[in-house]
């Protein structure tokens, strides 16, 4: 153990749980945050959901055709803005290049290894610590409106179950007997899968629970504090440039999400990461007699409905606008119109007006997996890039990312998610 703090900089889920693992490894840590707070940027409100079971990235087979096909559309679930297309240019081929079948397959096998591994690694957490982040373990339900669709989903889903996934296909009654205010809606789908062993959660409060844990440690996270640049010398990490001053360093980790790719190119490294935007609506709904149980997905519309405590979070779409993080109408009115097919005679009950609106920067690899490890400057590691799943792969990632530092050999099969592989 080195007596000089690794510098963690980011503190969401990815910079948090990177620290906590290391800090329960003997490692003396320090946290920087640019934002007033920890989790106030993509770990503030997102969907909510831990999900296995949704292992596939975004890069699937056709998703070129899908996104110029989406050009400017604010009712397309993922939205690729004009503007945003000179910034994409190199990544996007990337991505594209890995959207062929054979390549999409491997990385949904491996986004699940570590997927599964996180989820115990959350659980054990959770336990250990007696974290309160208002936590479901009911799984996830997932709808399907057409038999083409829950086909095509239950073939990858099969191919899961091999590697340890557990799941129900349902019928439309089994749909409603899983959910019982789906019921107004029984025509609509035509099946379903349910998947136990999902969770879901509010990432802000974890973060927050996780924060308090690291400073009754001893751990400083420092808020308000903005890194400019890394400085690095002969191949080596020798600290960070920050807007008043200098952090004298040996080994930097950088979990800035989106962030973390301006902070990386200062050191000469170019991180193939990308930011894709989601919006959610949250509403309140400890008035209603009876509220769903079961986080809900909609297959068809892409949108997610979650019960977090006695509140109601409404998530969905992909935005390929650059580092934009203003919040568009029309964004939010697609979540209300999806949220209305789904629970019309909830939505009745409920003042969406009075909902608070959010949109968060997802940070998105090429290749669909994160990037976890050091990079080729020594000293210097990452945790980012995890895009949809970042609260799903948030507890792993920080552990793998821990054992890496320290050289243990980590819960899981490190090789798929090395930054190295990139950098």
């Amino acid at each position: 153990m080195s007596e000089t703090p690794i510098v963690v900089v980011g503190a969401g889920l990815q910079g948090l749980c990177s620290a906590l693992a290391l800090v329960e490894r003997g490692e003396p840590v320090r946290v920087i945050e640019r934002r007033e707070g920890p989790a106030l940027e993509t770990s503030y409100a997102n969907a909510g959901m831990l999900t296995p079971s949704q292992p596939d990235p975004w890069n699937s087979p056709g998703v070129g055709k899908h996104l110029l096909q989406s050009l400017g559309r604010n009712d397309s679930a993922m939205l690729l803005r004009v503007r945003a297309l000179p910034s994409l240019l190199g990544w996007g081929l990337r991505f594209l290049r890995n959207s062929s079948p054979s390549r999409h397959r491997r990385a949904t096998r491996n986004v699940f290894a570590l997927a599964q591994y996180s989820l115990g690694a959350t659980a054990a957490l959770r336990e250990s610590l007696g974290l309160e982040y208002e936590a479901s373990t009911l799984g996830t339900l997932k709808l399907f409106r057409d038999r083409k669709a829950f086909e095509t989903s239950l073939g990858i889903v099969k191919r899961l179950a091999e590697a340890g996934l557990v799941f129900r296909a349902l019928d439309a009654d089994g749909l409603v007997a899983a959910e019982p205010m789906l019921a107004p809606v029984y025509g609509d789908f035509f099946a379903g899968l349910h998947f136990p062993g999902d969770e879901c959660g509010d990432a802000h409060l974890f973060c927050q629970a996780l924060a308090a844990q690291l400073e009754a440690r001893g751990v400083r996270v420092e808020t308000g504090v903005e890194v400019k640049s890394l400085r690095c010398h002969s191949g080596h990490v020798q600290g960070l440039e920050l807007a008043d001053g200098v952090v004298e360093a040996e080994r930097v980790v950088v979990a800035a999400g989106c962030w973390s790719h301006a902070l990386v190119r200062s050191a000469g490294l170019r991180l193939p990461v990308r930011p894709a935007k989601g919006y959610s609506l949250t509403v309140e709904a400890r008035h209603l007699p009876e509220r769903p149980a079961l986080a809900v997905l909609d297959d068809h519309l892409h949108i997610a409905v979650v019960p977090l405590g006695t509140r109601l979070r409404i998530a969905g779409t992909a935005e390929f606008a650059g580092m934009d993080p203003r919040i568009r109408a029309p964004r939010v009115q697609n979540l209300v119109d999806h949220f209305l097919r789904i629970y019309p005679e909830l939505a009745a009950e409920l003042d969406l007006r009075a909902g608070t609106t959010w949109a968060g920067l997802r940070p998105m690899s090429a290749d669909g997996l994160p990037l976890i490890g050091e990079t080729a400057i020594r000293g210097l590691y990452l945790n980012t890039g995890h895009g949809q799943l970042g609260w799903t792969l948030a507890v792993g990632s920080g552990q793998v990312l821990a054992d890496l530092v320290i050289g243990n050999p980590p819960g899981v099969e490190p090789n798929p998610y090395l930054a190295s592989r990139a950098l």
